[in-house]
């Protein structure tokens, strides 16, 4: 899903978080690409950061940041 939640307001947000963790919990795989740190977090298992179109960093959720995934959006390590 490629900014699923750009142009929604924050009720159809909910909608569509809860929609992506339903698929989630039946086995079936989402890629999200989003600018919004709070969609990624509520709803991703992996993060993965592009810089300058290449693939920057990654990590599992659990041993990252905010901060830090900020940060590789803005490609610093």
């Amino acid at each position: 899903m490629d900014e699923p939640t750009a142009a929604l307001a924050i009720k159809e947000v909910g909608k569509v978080l809860d929609l992506i963790n339903s698929l989630k919990k039946t086995g079936v795989g989402v890629i999200v690409i989003s600018h919004r740190m709070d969609d990624i977090f509520s709803v991703c298992d992996r993060v993965m950061a592009l810089f300058q179109g290449t693939n920057f960093a990654e990590s599992e959720l659990s041993n990252t940041s905010r901060d830090e995934v900020i940060g590789w959006i803005m490609g610093k390590k």
